[in-house]
């Protein structure tokens, strides 16, 4: 029997329990699709003896509040449309990197956690916020310029890196979408990056040895409203349809991701300083030819730079503990040009071999051996490194 307060509250519903007719009611008002939908995934094992069943959580369904599905993004997760202008005029933009981009001798050992507008080495170009917030930090720049970040709320923040900022523009200053912010400050791009304290990275096996921007990425391309937002992910250099990028490639027990050297303590491992980059070693993917297989070294186990591998050679993400002794042929990028075409179709000559090994899930021993080949090395000497994570 259903209360007369809450029946008084349901259309219909008098004539339902007067008749006492599910099949007067479902001729009536039949189910829908979606509603069936919410009410077989709270009653899995409804059939046609258990109609009373139904019938009872479909009158009580608006009184009620049905669970998210297991899995389901918490709210704010995905990000939504807040950026209203482009950092630098569109036009004036000639191609943008995606997240992930490996550069060590400019201190980029790690896949970035920013996206790069490339204008060409234009000069005095103007820069502007793409969208409404509060200047929480401006930080000097080791390569020319200022890094500007600006809270939009207590969960968003976005930074523009290597501007030369305008008188006023300091801690506290409000600002908004399409204000001019500075003029470029070199001639190698603008950085933007984007974080969300409500999303955090899951390739990033330790946490304690990244920023905050870095845990909480979120790509920036996906902030912007259409049709700017379409407009700039036409400039993306990357093969695919990812325009998106990635930076967060760790897997425990697994070879690629993010390595640390020994000799580097955890609190020191996100300060933006060469003498923490030359202690770094990834093995990642290209980030204009995802498909393609980078070992990037800040230096110690082998100078400093970006190497390609053969291809017969292991995927980082299959060699394990188990796989024992791998040996890399390198063979070094000298990458200049900003477009996927940068790359000579034949791989340049190998510079030496790096052997390595996992000796557990967060351990890895590393050594390079110059201008010698795979059939050259017999394994690790004394001068081995270790690297954690």
């Amino acid at each position: 029997m259903i209360p007369s307060g809450i029946r008084a509250k349901l259309p219909h519903v008098g004539a339902i329990t007067r008749t006492g007719s599910v099949a007067a009611w479902r001729r009536d008002f039949p189910l829908t699709p979606d509603r069936g939908a919410g009410i077989r995934a709270c009653v899995p094992r409804v059939t046609a003896r258990r109609e009373g069943v139904l019938l009872t959580l479909l009158i009580l369904a608006p009184f009620c509040s049905l669970p998210a599905p297991s899995g389901a993004a918490p709210p704010g997760a995905q990000p939504e449309p807040v950026f209203t202008a482009s950092p630098l005029e569109p036009d004036a933009i000639e191609t943008i990197v995606p997240l992930g981009n490996l550069n060590p001798r400019g201190g980029h050992v790690f896949p970035t956690d920013h996206i790069y507008l490339n204008y060409g080495g234009k000069s005095g170009l103007e820069v502007f916020a793409p969208g409404d917030g509060t200047v929480r930090a401006v930080r000097p720049q080791l390569h020319g310029g200022d890094k500007v970040e600006v809270r939009v709320d207590e969960n968003l923040t976005y930074y523009l890196a290597h501007v030369r900022l305008n008188q006023g523009i300091r801690v506290g200053t409000r600002v908004k979408a399409g204000q001019t912010l500075g003029r470029v400050a070199t001639a190698g791009g603008l950085d933007l990056g984007a974080s969300d304290e409500r999303v955090t990275v899951s390739g990033l096996l330790d946490p304690a040895r990244y920023p905050s921007s870095t845990l909480h990425v979120i790509p920036p391309l996906e902030l912007f409203a259409e049709p700017l937002k379409s407009r700039l992910r036409a400039k993306v250099a990357r093969e695919g349809p990812d325009r998106n990028g990635k930076c967060d490639f760790d897997q425990a027990g697994k070879l690629v991701g993010n390595w640390f050297h020994e000799s580097l303590p955890a609190s020191e491992s996100a300060l933006a300083r060469p003498e923490t980059w030359t202690r770094q070693l990834a093995f990642a993917y290209d980030v204009r030819r995802p498909q393609s297989v980078r070992v990037s070294i800040g230096g110690t186990v082998a100078p400093s730079g970006l190497y390609a591998i053969q291809a017969r050679a292991p995927d980082p993400a299959t060699v394990s503990q188990e796989t024992g002794l791998v040996k890399y042929e390198l063979a070094a990028i000298n990458r200049r040009a900003p477009t996927p075409s940068e790359l000579s179709p034949a791989p340049p000559a190998s510079s030496g071999v790096l052997c390595v090994q996992l000796l557990g899930e967060r351990a890895l021993k590393a050594q390079y051996f110059p201008g010698q080949s795979a059939k050259d090395v017999v394994g690790f000497t004394p001068l081995a490194c270790l690297y954690v994570r």
